[in-house]
């Protein structure tokens, strides 16, 4: 007598052995990646003509083998979530929920960026993402209603 387990895993396993059932892990929030897709949006509205701006996807979940591809394609930990290029301006955005905590890896990063002459800002709304860029200069187009 063989009873399934999640996603058609057998109970009992060919050869005698028992397989203990592992509770599903909670589902997990993606508060960050909506305030990603929320700052995303306001970019594309909000950035003038001369400015561009793009995703650096480090934080997807993958395999070892992928990750490892990764990171000999050059993935390195601890670069922020986004970049704005403003008039050859590189400014990068770490993006964090209101409870969200940065890496050593990120605090090492974002002090390699600014050494090279990038400007990092660290942002847990999208009002705090328009605030950061007026301060950095950037005459945006839209503004987040209060």
């Amino acid at each position: 007598m063989s009873a399934e387990l999640p996603f058609g895993v057998p109970s009992r396993v060919p050869g005698g052995a028992w397989v203990q059932r592992v509770p599903e892990p909670a589902p997990r929030q993606y508060d960050e990646a909506k305030l990603q897709r929320a700052v995303h949006r306001y970019l594309g509205l909000a950035l003038p003509h001369d400015a561009t701006h793009f995703a650096i996807p480090n934080g997807l979940m993958r395999s070892k083998k992928a990750a490892a591809r990764a990171r000999g394609e050059g993935v390195t930990a601890g670069v922020c979530d986004l970049c704005v290029i403003y008039r050859g301006r590189a400014l990068f955005i770490e993006l964090k929920t209101v409870t969200g905590r940065v890496s050593m890896a990120q605090r090492a990063m974002h002090k390699l960026l600014v050494h090279c002459g990038a400007e990092v800002m660290l942002c847990r709304s999208v009002e705090e993402v328009e605030a950061a860029l007026r301060e950095a200069t950037v005459p945006l187009r839209a503004s987040v209603m209060a």
